[in-house]
C-alpha cells in the first residue's frame, strides 16, 4: 500500500533565464522509501533545470542504474543524464561513456564532492552544479505535499517562492 504522505503534487512555474524560457510543469511524484529528502529536493530542482526540454523525464524510482532526470533522443539514447546528491562514482564514470552530456547536481563543499572533483575534471562531457546546503535545508524544513513553486534560474542563483516562503541560493555554481 502507498504511503500517501510520500506523494507530492508539483505545480512549477519556471523562469529559466539561462535558457531564456518560461514554462509551467504540473506532475505528481513521490519520495521513495530509500530516498532522502535532500535527494528528493535536488531531483526536483534538477528536473526544473532540464524541463525546458519537453523530453525531460524525472525518475520516480530510486534506481542507481538510471538517471534521476534524463532527456532521451528518439532512438532511446540518453542525450542528458542528470544525477543528484552523491551518485556512485564507478557507475557515474560508466554512464559518461554512453551519454552526450552528464550532469551532477550536488551540495557545495560536501565531502563527496571533494573526493569526486578530480575525477569529474577528466570527463569532457560532464557538468557540475553546486548548490548550498542551507538552501536545501530551508526548503526541506517547510516542505508540504503541494509544491506550488515559482522557480527562477539565472546565471548566479536559483530562487523559489511559494505561497508562504522565499528561498534563495547563497551558492550556485554551474561548471
Amino acid at each position: 500500500m502507498t504511503d500517501k504522505s510520500r506523494i507530492f503534487k508539483a505545480r512549477f512555474t519556471i523562469a529559466d533565464l539561462r535558457q531564456q524560457r518560461n514554462h509551467r510543469e504540473v506532475f505528481t511524484t513521490s519520495l521513495t522509501k530509500n530516498e532522502t529528502l535532500d535527494h528528493f529536493i535536488l531531483k526536483l530542482l534538477g528536473y526544473s533545470f532540464l524541463s525546458y526540454d519537453k523530453s525531460a523525464k524525472i525518475n520516480n524510482f530510486s534506481d542507481k542504474y538510471r538517471p534521476d532526470v534524463s532527456v532521451k533522443a528518439l532512438n532511446e539514447h540518453y542525450t542528458k543524464w542528470l544525477s543528484v546528491d552523491k551518485p556512485d562514482l564507478q557507475r557515474m564514470l560508466k554512464a559518461t561513456k554512453v551519454v552526450d552530456e552528464f550532469i551532477i547536481l550536488t551540495t557545495a563543499k560536501s565531502e563527496w564532492l571533494n573526493q569526486a572533483k578530480p575525477q569529474l575534471r577528466l570527463l569532457p562531457n560532464s557538468h557540475l552544479i553546486e548548490i548550498d546546503k542551507q538552501f536545501i535545508d530551508h526548503i526541506k524544513s517547510n516542505l508540504t505535499r503541494n509544491l506550488d513553486w515559482d522557480i527562477t534560474i539565472d546565471q548566479h542563483c536559483v530562487s523559489i517562492s511559494d505561497d508562504r516562503y522565499f528561498y534563495h541560493t547563497q551558492e550556485f555554481v554551474w561548471h
